[in-house]
């Protein structure tokens, strides 16, 4: 099935074949004498040759969409860096895409598709590992680690020592600890502690790759809006720190690349709907929503499809585009390669994708209602294009 046959106007998908993450991750493993990924490499001369030099560090700034770099950093020093533009991947999220970074596999393969998502009978968060629903659920988050988490860690399998540089917070998570593999995880308290480490790191005499994870800037745009003062002034703080590093690179024969998992739209506050509060569309529901604010995998009673898609299209047409699941996966929007095995099942019977300047949401008992400023996961470019910036010694 061709992307067009969806039936989405103004959607923008990623592009796989060539220019996504899935296709970057490729390319390094290939220059850093990795496994073959069986994927597409990204082919740009900022990569060319990257490898040979004595030390590769990857910067990750959670949220850097291109949009919130020509907003937020225009006329700056990283904005007029060497860079070009690629794609997330779908949803263009930090469980779907960091995972992809982590392990060089698509979304289909690695199966993390969402913020929430179905796991056994359970709809769980697998970045924080809880369980949102069943409330009284047992499962500990050891045990949800060892069932979830499938796709084999990268950067412990380069011809280089590696390192990740993580905030203290989620150093030692399960997450981490699956995807950093034998890699080497480093905390971190701020950006003075991240950069001070990373430029400690970059002058050792043998070869090495670096990953430093930074979410500060998703968090407050979260929180306050993609351009907001507040946004604004973080990132001019990053980018201070940003010049420090590349200078000091330079002397070290390192090169930095720096790349994001997904830009960010603004959430108008009168713009959210609760799906739980639309009766015919909640008695058809036989769990809660999965996924995100802006793209919600919907799980439904037996041989209600039809009847599903037509109520959400009278109820929240103007919001969303209900979309039957398995059209999402036969036009391979999660990307190549197998899939993992309960991916058709995480997505449920209908996704509803909302449309540009919508969220959607619902709340369970114990649960404060979801209301943020900024968000993600749909299908604008300005939520999947992100930058890639490569820095190499003069």
């Amino acid at each position: 099935m061709h992307l067009s046959s969806l039936n989405l106007p103004t959607a923008y998908w990623p592009d796989y074949a060539g220019n996504s993450l899935l296709n970057l991750m490729s390319t390094l493993s290939r220059e850093l004498t990795g496994p073959a990924l069986g994927h597409a490499p990204l082919s740009h001369p900022l990569l060319d040759g990257i490898g040979r030099r004595r030390h590769v560090a990857m910067i990750l700034i959670d949220g850097l969409g291109e949009a919130q770099l020509d907003r937020l950093g225009a006329g700056g020093w990283l904005h007029a860096a060497p860079r070009t533009v690629i794609d997330s991947v779908f949803p263009p999220t930090t469980a779907a895409a960091v995972t992809t970074i982590l392990t060089g596999r698509s979304p289909a393969e690695h199966g993390l598709i969402g913020w929430h998502q179905l796991h056994g009978e359970e709809i769980i968060a697998p970045l924080p590992l809880y369980v949102r629903h069943p409330a009284a659920s047992p499962s500990m988050p050891e045990a949800l680690a060892a069932s979830l988490y499938a796709a084999p860690p990268l950067f412990d399998r380069l011809d280089r020592s590696a390192t990740l540089l993580m905030p203290d917070f989620i150093c030692d998570s399960p997450c981490s600890g699956h995807h950093g593999g034998q890699a080497a995880r480093l905390p971190y308290r701020d950006f003075d502690d991240a950069f001070a480490q990373l430029t400690a790191r970059l002058a050792q005499a043998e070869p090495t790759f670096q990953y430093l994870y930074l979410p500060q800037l998703d968090t407050l745009m979260h929180e306050r809006g993609p351009t907001s003062v507040e946004a604004a002034a973080l990132f001019a703080e990053l980018e201070a720190h940003l010049v420090r590093l590349a200078e000091h690179a330079s002397r070290h024969d390192a090169a930095i690349v720096i790349t994001a998992d997904h830009g960010f739209v603004h959430a108008p506050a009168e713009q959210w709907i609760d799906i739980d509060r639309i009766a015919p569309l909640a008695e058809l529901l036989i769990r809660p929503l999965s996924g995100e604010t802006r793209l919600a995998y919907c799980h439904l009673q037996p041989g209600s499809i039809e009847r599903f898609m037509a109520l959400a299209q009278a109820h929240v047409g103007h919001a969303c585009w209900p979309v039957e699941s398995c059209r999402l996966l036969e036009a391979g929007v999660f990307g190549p390669g197998s899939p993992h095995p309960e991916l058709a099942r995480r997505c449920g019977d209908v996704t509803l994708i909302a449309k540009p300047g919508w969220n959607l949401r619902d709340t369970l008992p114990g649960e404060r209602r979801l209301q943020l400023a900024g968000v993600h996961a749909g299908v604008t470019a300005e939520e999947i294009r992100i930058p890639l910036i490569v820095l190499r010694p003069r």
